[in-house]
């Protein structure tokens, strides 16, 4: 996990407005003002969804004159400001940005950076690509940590609820109507969208999901517990789905990390601190476990029968290189040993020659025999899959 967000390919790194609001425009990428703030309700699930959480709800929608500058919005992007309110969790604002590619909106793809999530994702490696190909693109920020409730008690779970209810609210009220509903997350916006999948009930509308570099609060368990746990092989012979070899990832966040950890989860016991080496309490396990995207609990979903789903890990060829974003990945994607779990599409694929530990933008892949650059093969992959299945 990155403690700040920034473009993909960096290793420093931990999801629209008055008159683009395409809610009731069916195919047509024309536009239409918002009538006000809409309070998003829980999705229902079709198979097998468990009982996804509650939604909050989003406020306050305001356009902005301009994106903020700095920020990596895309050229072009319509910005607006809002507030999310969940339960459980302090209300936290948001910018998010809407473009549209010209003529008919064949889908939306939702980003969320890493980190904090607190600068929008650098989606310079695939505006070109989804705006070509008829997709519409959401960047956003956030005003603070997504992952910290604001209140006493932390839960990420239960914060999860913030970037699930504005992927919903965008979907259902500012996404062309008809048209594919999609999401591309990076690092830990990769396991907001893991969250909305398995615990709000995301499945229910979203149509593909790109996971680059985690998910990585798959456990935090295993990434905060001490003494550590083994090293967890990642595409082991037989895995459901894996494109690539097995190799060796630790799902223990790194000491930086794990200090990050420890704010956002309220003890700052994990990995040990603040020593490094004092075993963590059965107490601190249990509350990061129960917090974790796979908590063991029958809540959480891992069946999204019309959400096709793809991750995508580094693998650098040592296991001393990495912020355990692989290990904690495969914990999410060892839950997955059917098409049927996944739109009729999944696949796990390991990326070598990364930037960093979790650049997976420049690194390759070899799909098919063929080896690819890892964001045109996750662009071919959106494009690919990113269909109306609902």
């Amino acid at each position: 996990m990155k403690t700040t967000a920034v473009k993909n390919t960096m290793v420093a790194s931990v999801l629209l407005g008055l008159f683009l609001s395409l809610g009731s425009c069916g195919g047509s990428s024309s536009s239409s003002t918002p009538t006000g703030p809409t309070t998003p309700t829980t999705p229902g699930c079709a198979t097998d969804c468990g009982t996804p959480a509650a939604l909050g709800t989003v406020s306050g929608v305001a356009p902005l004159s301009s994106c903020p500058s700095g920020d990596n919005y895309a050229a072009g992007m319509s910005c607006f400001q809002a507030t999310v309110s969940c339960p459980n969790t302090a209300d936290i604002g948001v910018t998010y940005g809407y473009l549209a590619p010209v003529g008919t909106v064949k889908g939306t793809v939702f980003f969320h950076a890493g980190g904090y999530g607190m600068t929008a994702q650098d989606i310079s490696d695939y505006a070109e690509a989804y705006s070509a190909a008829g997709y519409a693109m959401v960047q956003m920020a956030w005003t603070a940590e997504w992952e910290d409730t604001g209140l006493a008690v932390k839960n990420v779970g239960e914060a999860a609820c913030r970037p699930a209810t504005l992927m919903n609210y965008i979907f259902e009220n500012v996404a062309t109507f008809g048209a594919a509903k999609c999401a591309q997350g990076f690092s830990a916006g990769s396991a907001a969208v893991a969250y909305a999948l398995a615990w709000y009930g995301a499945g229910s509308y979203l149509d593909n999901a790109e996971l680059l570099s985690g998910p990585v609060f798959s456990d935090i368990q295993q990434g905060c517990e001490y003494p550590q746990p083994p090293l967890l092989t990642v595409c082991p012979a037989g895995q459901f789905g894996c494109t690539g070899s097995p190799f060796q990832d630790s799902p223990s966040y790194t000491p930086g990390t794990a200090l990050g950890v420890g704010g956002i989860t309220g003890d700052t016991s994990c990995g040990g601190n603040p020593n490094g080496n004092t075993p963590t309490s059965a107490t601190s396990n249990t509350n990061w476990k129960a917090m974790s995207i796979v908590n063991g609990t029958s809540m959480p979903s891992f069946s999204y029968p019309q959400t096709s789903l793809a991750g995508w890990v580094c693998n650098n060829g040592t296991t001393s290189v990495g912020n355990n974003s692989a290990a904690q990945g495969d914990i999410f994607y060892q839950q997955f040993t059917s098409t049927q779990q996944a739109g009729g599409s999944f696949s796990l694929n390991p990326v070598s020659n990364c930037n960093g530990d979790e650049g997976v933008d420049p690194g390759t892949v070899v799909l098919s025999g063929v080896t690819v650059v890892g964001s045109t093969a996750i662009s071919n992959d959106t494009i690919a899959h990113c269909i109306v299945r609902h």
